[in-house]
């Protein structure tokens, strides 16, 4: 039985490649992991949620001002309507437009003193070095998501490592070695921005020979891309706002130290969604190349089935071993953030439902599902965040979000419209580690549809 199942991940392309993706997502999150503790243990509960504070700029402000282009952008290269070196010169232009008006945006919020209890504290002179690499930021997102959707996975998950491993190292040697403390966080962050930039350039003309075969600012291109992707803009703001609106809220109302020790919170339950995140843009471009809805239909439930499974029997293994791993890993002065994230790990296990079956509707050109699912969400998050928060602090930031994180499940369910082939999806699983096929016959739950 084992033998069968080794065999059909030898020959299946696919599973090849969510191995890949998973492979590089595991080490590149253990470096992560490992150099995030020692900064965090060097800045302390305050200084972190100054850094964090940074991170959530970016992280709100990226996708609010996309209008849905990385969502289009994925779509028209995945579907191979515009070759990669036909669009670089639009894609760096829109980049830099984006990344200008999220500058002046940020700088005006703070003149006005619109930032909250934690962003006010920080000068213009401590967000103007991490501010003036946005632009930069969002050509290096543009040109992945290009590589990523043109199925040049290798390169991808090459970058991802480098990404994941780049800044934490980097903030690493100015925080903890040169002990720079916050100095060291903005100098990190800049320096890391622009190397990461400059190794997706690389590796782009590295697969391509080249940044450009075309000149000119393509507005076909643009106008497909922003039509196809305005669709899902909202959807895009939503899940950000999923993501982070607990922690956005809380640096408003109160101190910096309460963000500092919130944010662990979902560096830890975001880990979850490695596994399944390993598997979400194959999926997509898969979605995207079959034609049939029930083979679709039929690949997501069992993606879908085993990968809850999975992050069911993660989530329980956390929540049971969270009061040890905080104390030991961040030290004494984070152990009030336990509490919070045991309820935030619910939230992010149910979650990891919603990241397979969103990823459905995207490839299947059924996107707006994907804005009432994220738009819903947030709005419980943001509602719940309000009234929880001010009563229960970082456990109310913690109730609200896993109550976000329940309410896009439920939603993406019903929008699946098949409960009948997601329960099938989890009877199918058993088939497949059973199977007894020849090798040279791969089970459709790895091969289906085309392999571009």
């Amino acid at each position: 039985m084992t033998k069968h199942f080794i065999n059909h991940l030898k020959n299946s392309k696919s599973a090849k490649d969510s191995l890949g993706f998973l492979g590089a997502s595991l080490i590149s999150q253990f470096v992560v992991f490992i150099s995030a503790i020692f900064v965090i243990r060097t800045l302390g509960p305050e200084l972190r949620g100054y850094y964090s504070f940074l991170s959530i700029i970016g992280f709100f402000l990226v996708p609010i001002f996309s209008f849905g282009f990385i969502a289009g952008l994925g779509y028209f290269v995945s579907s191979k309507k515009y070759l990669p070196l036909y669009i670089t010169k639009s894609v760096m232009w829109i980049s830099v437009a984006r990344g200008s008006v999220i500058v002046l945006v940020v700088i005006i919020l703070h003149y006005l003193g619109w930032l909250g209890e934690t962003g006010n504290k920080l000068t213009i002179w401590e967000l103007l070095p991490v501010l003036i690499t946005f632009p930069l930021n969002l050509i290096k997102e543009s040109f992945h998501r290009i590589l990523l959707s043109d199925s040049k996975y290798m390169e991808g998950n090459k970058l991802n490592v480098i990404f994941s491993v780049t800044s934490p190292l980097i903030i690493f040697l100015f925080v903890v070695v040169l002990r720079l403390e916050f100095t060291g966080v903005l100098i990190g962050i800049v320096i890391s921005n622009i190397a990461n930039l400059l190794f997706t350039l690389y590796f782009f003309k590295k697969v391509y020979g080249s940044l450009s075969s075309n000149p000119q600012y393509e507005k076909g291109f643009v106008k497909d891309v922003f039509g196809y992707g305005i669709k899902g803009w909202i959807g895009d703001i939503a899940v950000t706002t999923n993501n982070r609106a607990d922690q956005l809220i809380l640096s408003y109302f109160l101190a910096p130290v309460n963000l500092g020790l919130y944010s662990i919170c979902g560096n830890i339950s975001q880990l979850l969604w490695l596994i399944p995140g390993s598997i979400r843009q194959i999926l997509f471009n898969k979605n995207a190349a079959i034609e049939s809805d029930a083979e679709r239909k039929t690949i997501t439930a069992r993606y879908h089935a085993f990968f809850m499974i999975l992050g069911f029997i993660l989530t329980i293994a956390a929540i049971l071993l969270s009061p040890f791993i905080v104390p030991f890993l961040f030290g004494r002065y984070f152990l009030p953030a336990v509490k919070p994230l045991q309820i935030y790990l619910i939230g992010s296990g149910i979650y990891i439902g919603t990241m397979v079956l969103t990823k459905y509707f995207v490839g299947t050109k059924k996107i707006i599902y994907t804005s009432y699912i994220q738009l819903f969400s947030a709005i419980i998050g943001i509602i719940t965040a309000f009234i929880f928060i001010g009563r229960f602090g970082l456990i109310g930031a913690a109730i609200s979000s896993s109550l976000s994180y329940f309410a896009s499940y439920i939603l993406s369910v019903y929008y699946f419209k098949d409960i009948k082939e997601l329960l099938r999806g989890f009877i199918n699983l058993r088939a497949l580690f059973l199977s007894k096929a020849p090798v040279n016959k791969v089970p459709a739950t790895w091969e289906v549809g085309s392999e571009n």
